[in-house]
Parts: C-alpha cells; sequence; structure tokens
C-alpha cells in the first residue's frame, strides 16, 4: 500500500455564489478559522471584463499556505457572483523544488456551473502533476518598473503596503515574481493580493495592488517612477529573469537564518552588493546596522569576518 504519509498533495477548494458567496465544495473539512479567512480572502468585488485577482494568504494557524484565483462570474444571475479557486500546501511544500511552478498553475475557473463541482473533491498529488501555464495571468512579460514598485513597497522600511496600478493582469504577474524569488519561509509568510478596490490604511496583507482606493477618486492615478537603489536594482533582475542569479544563491544561503520579514530581504541584499563590490567597510557598517546585536547575524558575520578570513575583500 505504501507511505500515504509520503503523498504530497495540494487540497482544494471552490468558492462561488449560493444564496451569498460561500464554499462550495471542497478535498476536506477546514477548521472554522481557516474556512473564515479563506472565504474572506476570495470574496472581492469584480468588473465585468476584469482581470483575474489572485491572492496568496499565510494561514499561520495551520502551518498551512492559500493560493486563490478568482474570477467573475457574469453567467450566473447575481449581479457581481465569483468563482474563487483556492489550493492549500503546507508551508513545508513551498521549500520544495519544483512545487511552486506545479501549483501557480493549478487555479481554473469551473467551465460549466456548480453542477459540474466533482473534480475539486479530490486533493492533487503535487507529484503527479505537470507544471502548466497559468491561464490567468497575461502572456506579456513582467512590466519591470511595476515590478520594482512593489519590490520597493514590500522591502523596504516604511515602503507603503498598498500600491496603485490600473493593469491587475499585469500587476498579478509581478506579485507572483516577486514571491517566487523569495527564500521559502519568507514565501510561506508572505501574503499579497490583487483588488479592484481597497481602502487605505492597516491591512493584514503584506502587499496589495489595487486598481482604485476607495475614497481618493477613481482610477488610480500613475505612480511617479521610484528612485531605484542598486540593492533593489539587483532584487528586480532576479525576480524578473528566467533564471536564479547569484543574488538568489545568497539569498537562499543566508535567508533561512533571518526572521521570514521582507525587510530582512532588503538587509541581505544591500549586504551582498556590499560584498560583491569587496567593500569591507561597507559591510561591516551594514552587519553593525542591519545586526546589531552580538548574537544576530551570526553565520554572516563568521562567514564574512572570521580571522582566517581576514582579507577576503582584497584583490
Amino acid at each position: 500500500m505504501g507511505d500515504l504519509g509520503l503523498v504530497r498533495v495540494a487540497d482544494q477548494f471552490l468558492f462561488g455564489y449560493d444564496d451569498g458567496h460561500r464554499l462550495l465544495t471542497g478535498s476536506r473539512e477546514l477548521p472554522p478559522a481557516t474556512a473564515v479567512a479563506l472565504l474572506s480572502a476570495t470574496d472581492a468585488a469584480m468588473a465585468d471584463g476584469s482581470a483575474p485577482l489572485v491572492t496568496g494568504l499565510a494561514l499561520a494557524e495551520s502551518s498551512e499556505y492559500a493560493f486563490c484565483v478568482t474570477w467573475s462570474a457574469t453567467e450566473l444571475p447575481r449581479p457581481g457572483a465569483v468563482w474563487a479557486h483556492a489550493l492549500v500546501v503546507g508551508e513545508a511544500e513551498l521549500a520544495k523544488a519544483g512545487t511552486l511552478e506545479v501549483l501557480l498553475g493549478l487555479p481554473r475557473r469551473p467551465s460549466r456551473g456548480v453542477a459540474y463541482l466533482g473534480s475539486y473533491r479530490a486533493p492533487i498529488a503535487l507529484d503527479d502533476a505537470a507544471p502548466a501555464v497559468p491561464n490567468y495571468l497575461p502572456v506579456a512579460p513582467v512590466d519591470r518598473e511595476l515590478l520594482e514598485r512593489l519590490a520597493l513597497a514590500a522591502y523596504e522600511a516604511g515602503g507603503e503596503r498598498i500600491v496603485a496600478h490600473e493593469d491587475l493582469g499585469d500587476a498579478a504577474k509581478a506579485l507572483l515574481a516577486l514571491w517566487y524569488a523569495q527564500w521559502p519561509a519568507l514565501r510561506a509568510a508572505f501574503s499579497f493580493r490583487t483588488r479592484e478596490i481597497v481602502r487605505p490604511g492597516a491591512s493584514d496583507f503584506d502587499l496589495t495592488v489595487a486598481r482604485r482606493l476607495r475614497g481618493l477618486g477613481t482610477e488610480a492615478a500613475p505612480a511617479a517612477a521610484p528612485v531605484v537603489p542598486p540593492w533593489l536594482k539587483q532584487v528586480v533582475e532576479d525576480a524578473s529573469g528566467t533564471a536564479p542569479t547569484p543574488l538568489r544563491d545568497w539569498l537562499s544561503a543566508f535567508g533561512p537564518l533571518e526572521p521570514p520579514e521582507p525587510r530582512r530581504l532588503a538587509a541581505l541584499a544591500k549586504l551582498w552588493l556590499l560584498v560583491v563590490a569587496r567593500d569591507a567597510e561597507g559591510a561591516r557598517a551594514q552587519l553593525e546596522h542591519a545586526w546589531p546585536q552580538p548574537h544576530a547575524g551570526a553565520a554572516l558575520k563568521r562567514v564574512l569576518f572570521a580571522r582566517e578570513n581576514d582579507d577576503w575583500w582584497t584583490p
């Protein structure tokens, strides 16, 4: 029979209209807190013809992560109805090679209404699923200028966690590129979403892209191009590329030793640039600034400034 505990799966849940937005079917029972969180995450106002909305939600209470796509359900008699497909995996699955590529290709919109929901009632074996091109994303390349704005908002201290952008399809593609480039623990803790309209202010999400901000007029005004610091250019280069860069290798090595907080990525990226430039004085200053406690960043300090490495920055 084999050890069923070794089977890696994504549980799936379909939300839609049934006398209100609700869970229609799924592959297992959900704890009440998780069911409420997913119901809220999948219910969103959508204009006719709007690009599908994406949501990534860390489920800390169950050590799981939910990735959701929401589509307008214009074929249903209720105005404003939506379909939403949520995939839930354990946090550990986001660290496994190939899992994310498979996960991003799994969301699918019901094609024949609520009478044909049987395929949403069983978990999906991740090891048996081949990566598919996400059909809810535009085919155009990632918008690098938008990616810069998202990375600055997500990673820089004091950055706004809500970004206004008119094209939500481009926003979804940029958000997923940013998420994909994170190290696994940060990825499992990073919550994001695209929305038609949101209210400015505090949010449970690390990053939101909205076409319209409530109370600030109609369409979101085009944002001024941000000043892009060197570390951010490298982050964008890595996230928008087709293959991992040396920065990704650096983040993969030292990111897991950091708290899974977006701002720690910026601290590591800034240090990496100084190491690449062989700037020992600058690297020491960055370590003192970003890891001021004696035991903070111990592995970094040992690798860079242990006695046997005291001349690593020389030509």
